[in-house]
């Protein structure tokens, strides 16, 4: 991925001292990566500021003029891996018109999976901090606005539900699929690291369809009923 193609993330971050030149720009985004780079081959062992500036091919003095310290650049490095979570997603949906819920539940499942998996040693780094107040609010931030990318795919999908059991839909099928992902991106569940991706993503879609569908019929069923 380019560098310069998520600039905007930090453009609006508390976490970087940010630059007003585009070439600088640039540079601020080539830390990140850089970052991530040092964290995907070594760990938190190895993650230094003096490795990551090793791994950028700057000076260390160049990184301390966009973060104060690990700690900050540690906090972009989350910005940026949501960052590409909802770019997967916003691609995703906008690409396919989707007419039925079992085609927009696995469009969803497989862009945010995608994300997921390309980052997943960062993912389980991150987790590892979740004690971390700021990166727990970037993290619900993120999640939230998720929610609503999806929530405003599958609400045109559910016109005759009413509006309280549309967004009960939305939200408890949201959750069956995030969840499951979250955890084995970052490793929360055995159970879920095991599987591999391909598998997680059938086996997940499948549920929230079900969930889905035999809401939505029983629904039906309750009409046919009462008439």
């Amino acid at each position: 991925m380019d560098p310069a193609k998520n600039l905007s993330t930090f453009d609006a971050s508390p976490h970087v001292l940010r630059p007003q030149q585009r070439r600088s720009r640039a540079a601020l985004a080539r830390i990140v990566k850089a970052a991530e780079k040092v964290l995907r081959k070594s760990g938190i062992d190895d993650f230094s500021m003096a490795a990551v500036a090793h791994a950028a091919g700057m000076p260390i003095g160049n990184i301390y003029r966009r973060f104060r310290g690990k700690d900050e650049l540690i906090q972009a490095i989350q910005e940026d891996v949501i960052a590409r979570v909802e770019d997967s997603v916003t691609e995703r949906l906008s690409q396919e018109r989707f007419r039925d819920v079992p085609s927009l539940v696995r469009g969803f499942v497989g862009a945010v999976s995608e994300a997921f998996s390309s980052d997943e040693s960062v993912h389980r780094f991150l987790s590892s901090r979740s004690g971390d107040p700021v990166l727990c609010q970037i993290g619900s931030s993120g999640r939230r606005r998720i929610f609503l990318y999806y929530r405003d795919a599958l609400l045109p999908l559910l016109p005759h539900e009413s509006a309280e059991r549309a967004e009960l839909l939305v939200r408890v099928s949201f959750h069956l699929l995030a969840a499951a992902m979250t955890g084995k991106a970052c490793a929360e569940d055995q159970t879920l690291t095991d599987l591999s991706w391909n598998v997680l993503d059938a086996e997940i879609s499948t549920a929230a369809i079900a969930y889905l569908q035999a809401s939505m019929g029983a629904r039906v069923s309750r009409s046919t009923q009462q008439r």
